[in-house]
């Protein structure tokens, strides 16, 4: 008899970014976590002399668009400069316990703040990518 799975948790989640293009690696403890899957690349065929109320769509097979946007708490052995790695691309990792996941992305935006009494906190948002670049 098959056994039921476990939940992955974010408690205690963390992530980190390597730039492959220089720049220090970014570590943070995960506090919000959302995946926006890609969608199916549709391109409209309809012919010129089909009727007006026709429309024809058809999926070409690959993806667009899909992002990771991490918000996270600042770790004391991170880097605070994060505006330096807007555009860079490099290699992102989430690991919970019992999960793990690796993927070659390049940063969109970052963003981070403070306020007397809490931690750092900020959000990095990663667009997937199958570029390795330079």
């Amino acid at each position: 008899m098959p056994t039921a799975g476990r939940a992955v948790t974010a408690q205690g989640a963390t992530f980190s970014f390597i730039p492959r293009t220089g720049g220090s690696r970014f570590e943070g403890g995960v506090t919000k976590v959302t995946v926006e899957a890609p969608q199916a690349e549709i391109t409209d065929v309809t012919g010129l002399y089909d009727s007006t109320k026709t429309v024809v769509r058809v999926p070409t097979g690959a993806w667009t668009g899909g992002s990771i946007t991490v918000d996270f708490l600042v770790l004391s052995n991170g880097s605070m400069n994060i505006d330096s790695m807007i555009g860079k691309i490099g290699q992102m990792t989430f690991s919970a316990t019992g999960y793990y996941i690796s993927r070659n992305v390049i940063v969109e935006s970052v963003s981070s703040g403070g306020s007397v009494g809490d931690v750092f906190r900020g959000t990095m948002k990663f667009v997937p990518t199958d570029w390795y670049g330079n």
